[in-house]
């Protein structure tokens, strides 16, 4: 377990890539962003989790923990495949170019993934033909999947307890079996199959590429699924849903600094019994595939494999929830012995107890620390400096304001009759980062911060892209406990420079990454 080389590396979202319209895509935006990070000196791409997003757009409530979210397939390479034709990609829409939007371009693509889908049943030799039977049979995750998605649309609905046969909603064998002996839903669910196909051909042509150019894929498992989900209406004895598929506990977190009346994720708990007694073999399934497609793998919400926060469906003045005890060592050691050499990143964000940090390192797993997290409290000593090697460090996450934004937090406080930070030492700090031939300004401050992270002993560091731009609150991701103005941000390809890159690569080389 954990990092042994430096490296360094950048956040940005598939979502977020530039080129295609109305959404970044697999395909020409991936290589030319990963060509940027080869001139940049970069080894690592951490993107964010690629399932299927929900209706907010976020990607840590999907319908499924394993299928890859269409919206990101790349339509000019079904033309290349001849799937599609030239003119079929006429009249789209360039859209907005500093957000995705996200359902026009599923209103975009879906009429012409049906158009590729019947090429493909007429045709043969394609690359996706000859990956269908391979794809089919080293996933097993994807008919329940088709099947799930098939249901939805026929239902117009996710929530598969408002399904109007019982045995549907049960998830019954003969119940599906007399379903789907209707062509038109077989139809349907094979369709969602061959999109399936679709992502997983173009995902691994962007993985090989990655590799050829030396750069490490670095994905993002949630802990919790949605509870409107395939994962809980195929395997509902796995979750604390009652016999109906209610939630009879959810997901969530008491009070913290970025939400003082605590979350409620609205996702159902595991029943880590049941979970246990089969050798968790649904997790060792879900992060075997989440291995085949990425280099590293950060496991969210770390915390919760050693204990969880219990709250009740609906708000309780009576019960405001409390912490569980999690699988924690039984769970990583079964984990381990399937997988020995995961290259796993325990997000271990928030408040922790040394339970945590304990189930940590007794596996080795590289916490992350966070710049923005490190010099508050009125601290007058250089945390940098301390972090351990065996670390991912950043400037800041999906789940944090941009840096520049942080910054201006800085200096405001810095008039208050109390500032929350010792803003003159961290100044003073940041300052040392600086080359001394550059002149001392709101720019450079920035670049000292990212040099002061560079040059930390964390073995992986990594910047979300925003604050290698300097770019204002307008661009964070990712607001935790708002449900609406998330996910959205989208880079502006110009920003992609030589001399950022070039910046970049002088400074990688500089602190030995």
């Amino acid at each position: 377990m954990g990092f042994k080389q430096r490296l360094s590396g950048v956040l940005l979202p598939i979502s977020s890539l530039p080129g295609s319209p109305l959404c970044g895509s697999l395909g020409e935006d991936a290589r030319r962003f990963v060509h940027f990070l080869n001139r940049a000196g970069q080894k690592a791409w951490q993107v964010l989790p690629v399932n299927p997003i929900d209706d907010c757009y976020s990607p840590y409530a999907s319908i499924s923990t394993f299928a890859g979210d269409p919206v990101y397939i790349e339509l000019e390479d079904l033309v290349q495949s001849g799937l599609l034709k030239p003119n079929d990609l006429d009249g789209i829409p360039q859209g907005p170019i500093s957000q995705a939007a996200f359902h026009a371009a599923r209103d975009i693509k879906m009429p012409r993934f049906h158009k590729a889908f019947d090429a493909f049943r007429r045709s043969r030799g394609t690359k996706y033909h000859d990956a269908f039977e391979r794809f089919v049979s080293e996933s097993p995750w994807v008919g329940p999947h088709a099947a799930f998605c098939a249901l939805s649309e026929k239902y117009q609905t996710v929530d598969w307890t408002l399904w109007p046969d019982e045995g549907l909603k049960h998830a019954d064998q003969d119940a599906l079996k007399r379903a789907f002996s209707d062509p038109a839903l077989e139809t349907a669910a094979a369709f969602h199959t061959f999109l399936q196909v679709l992502f997983d051909v173009q995902w691994n042509e962007l993985h090989d590429y990655c590799r050829q150019h030396g750069i490490a894929l670095v994905g993002d498992i949630p802990i919790y699924v949605s509870k409107n989900s395939v994962d809980t209406w195929a395997n509902r004895s796995l979750f604390q849903l009652d016999a109906d598929g209610n939630m009879t506990r959810v997901a969530g977190v008491p009070a913290d600094s970025f939400n003082p009346d605590g979350q409620r994720w609205n996702a159902p708990l595991f029943d880590w019994d049941v979970h246990k007694a089969d050798g968790y073999s649904w997790w060792m399934h879900r992060i075997g595939c989440s291995l085949a497609r990425f280099d590293m793998l950060r496991l969210d919400h770390f915390i919760g494999f050693y204990n969880y926060f219990s709250m009740p469906p609906q708000h309780d003045a009576d019960d405001p929830g409390s912490w569980l005890p999690g699988p924690a060592d039984d769970f990583f050691e079964a984990l381990l012995r399937q997988f020995p050499d995961a290259p796993l990143i325990a997000e271990d964000l928030g408040v922790m107890n040394t339970g945590v940090h304990e189930l940590r390192d007794r596996f080795e797993f590289p916490g992350i620390v966070v710049f923005q997290f490190q010099f508050d409290y009125q601290r007058n000593t250089d945390a940098a400096a301390e972090w351990r090697e065996n670390s991912l460090v950043c400037t800041g996450t999906h789940d944090t304001d941009t840096l520049s934004a942080w910054f201006d937090g800085v200096l405001a406080d810095r008039k208050r009759p109390e500032p929350f930070w010792n803003v003159e030492f961290l100044l003073e700090l940041i300052k040392q980062s600086i080359p001394p031939d550059c002149p001392v300004n709101r720019e450079t401050v920035l670049w000292g911060i990212i040099r002061k992270v560079l040059s930390s002993p964390g073995n992986v560091a990594i910047f979300p892209m925003q604050d290698l731009l300097g770019l204002p609150t307008s661009a964070r991701m990712n607001f935790p406990g708002h449900a609406d103005g998330n996910w959205v941000w989208r880079l502006d390809g110009t920003a992609l420079t030589d001399e950022l890159a070039g910046r970049l690569r002088g400074w990688t080389e500089e602190f030995g990454r």
